[in-house]
């Protein structure tokens, strides 16, 4: 296996970073023609439509990544690449990763604020943490695009049996814990706000190769003392220098650690009834699964990507909806 950071992983971490920067930037922009005497006109006049067209220009130029990638991170490993069908970028434009349209989503945004003003916060307070919150579902949906993208590439990849986790410093206590840990290619994706670790397509060969430095002592010795710090609590850090269990360390400060969209809490991209809030249409059941996988008329990349461990059906299910076309 190789080490975290690869040239592949480099050039699509960097360029999808530029775009999260770029849709980001523009909401910002966006955000400063909300006149506070006249929220419902400015925001639905000015400020939502070039959020939402900004999100959706990211998040296909993020999908339009993927393919590439995965290909080129099995050139690096040695194989051949081979898909079985082709990704259709702006398939993944338009819906957050829980299955809501971008701009019911960025509408929560405006609820937060009315009631923010309403329980007597500082205008220019409320004005700034809304914002906060808007910049956050941006840039975290935009990620979330990207990895369900390249999942679904990985699925199109014969010789990809799953990923690894690549934890990028400076990076959280409960991201350094899972940095190189392994997942089936249609496992789910734990992250948080405006988390940016990315996945590695892992070959069946190297699957089984367990020389791997990106672990999570190797990252927390690369990390500096302020670092560790920062990542873990003074204390938590300190004890993980003396020979804690980091795990858990991180475990015992959890409270809070979920990514709120849309007035629902998840850890994972919602791939349940339950967990997106209502039934969606006929889709598969994860074997073992106690709830239907959800659907709306039209499921996310990442609801279907997490709806089966069968690659046929993945696939299936992926060219019915549109998501993968033919090669």
């Amino acid at each position: 296996m190789t080490t975290p950071l690869t040239d592949p992983e480099a050039r699509v971490y960097a360029r999808t970073q530029l775009v999260v920067r770029g849709a980001v930037e523009t909401a910002q922009r966006a955000w400063s023609s909300l006149a506070l005497n006249d929220l419902d006109g400015s925001w639905e006049r000015e400020v939502r439509p070039r959020v939402v067209i900004a999100t959706e220009e990211a998040q296909i130029d993020t999908a339009a990544l993927a393919a590439p990638f995965v290909a080129a991170a099995l050139a690096a490993a040695g194989a051949v690449s081979a898909p079985v069908g082709r990704l259709v970028a702006g398939a993944f434009a338009g819906h957050a990763a829980n299955g809501l349209p971008l701009r019911v989503l960025f509408d929560q945004v405006l609820a937060w604020l009315r009631r923010a003003l309403a329980m007597d916060m500082p205008a220019s307070d409320a004005r700034t943490l809304a914002l906060s919150r808007l910049l956050t579902y941006v840039s975290t949906e935009v990620g979330d695009t990207s990895r369900a993208a390249i999942q679904a590439a990985m699925i199109t990849e014969p010789r990809v049996v799953g990923y690894e986790r690549v934890v990028r410093l400076p990076a959280c206590g409960r991201c350094v814990i899972l940095a190189g840990r392994l997942y089936r290619y249609s496992d789910g994706f734990l992250r948080h706000p405006r988390c940016d670790c990315g996945m590695r397509p892992v070959t069946r060969e190297q699957w089984g190769n367990d020389e791997r430095g990106n672990s999570p002592t190797a990252l927390f010795d690369r990390m500096s003392i302020a670092e560790q710090d920062k990542a873990f609590g003074k204390a938590g850090a300190a004890a993980i220098r003396a020979g804690a269990d980091m795990a858990r360390v991180v475990n015992a400060r959890r409270k809070g650690a979920v990514y709120v969209a849309g007035g629902r809490e998840f850890t994972r991209e919602a791939t349940s009834v339950r967990g997106v809030g209502r039934q969606l249409g006929d889709t598969m059941t994860r074997p073992g699964s106690r709830y239907r996988s959800s659907g709306i008329a039209r499921p996310t990349a990442a609801q279907l990507v997490r709806s089966s461990h069968d690659r046929t059906e993945l696939i299936t299910a992926l060219t019915k909806y549109e998501y993968i076309g033919q090669s």
